[in-house]
């Protein structure tokens, strides 16, 4: 009798083995492998919305600036016509070139300007926003 029981705990196994636990870490590392492409491309997109997010950014503050310089025509012509250099936070070169379109009114009519702003990367040339408003306003005061 004394020997059936040896023979029962010898083939009653309880607990995990060594080969379990290496099968288990294989099958995790192979989810974990598929998984890796999902984040590399998570981590792309993020980056590129961060840039996109800084040119939008840039874009609504030339128009904000040339709202804010009418009602003079001059003045809006002057504060935001031509090219703005600059750096997001990542590093990334952006050149904002805006265009004002329309003629400044001699005597103290009004009339609206179109503003027109696009932002490109510098090193790749790439459009990332743009962004177009019209402006009131009315003659410089002589």
């Amino acid at each position: 009798m004394n020997h059936m029981r040896r023979r029962l705990r010898l083939v009653d196994d309880e607990g995990m083995g060594l080969i379990e636990v290496v099968v288990a870490m294989f099958l995790l590392a192979i989810i974990a492998i598929s998984l890796l492409p999902l984040l590399v491309n998570g981590l792309r997109s993020a980056v590129t919305n961060t840039t996109i997010a800084a040119a939008t950014q840039l874009a609504n503050d030339r128009i904000r600036l040339a709202q804010a310089a009418s009602p003079g025509c001059s003045a809006v012509t002057a504060a935001v016509d031509g090219d703005f250099d600059t750096v997001d936070k990542r590093g990334v070169p952006l050149r904002a070139t805006t265009t004002v379109v329309g003629i400044c009114p001699e005597d103290a009519t009004a009339t609206t300007l179109r503003v027109s702003t696009t932002v490109t990367r510098t090193d790749t040339g790439d459009e990332l926003a743009s962004a177009t408003t019209l402006v009131l306003v009315t003659g410089d005061a002589t």
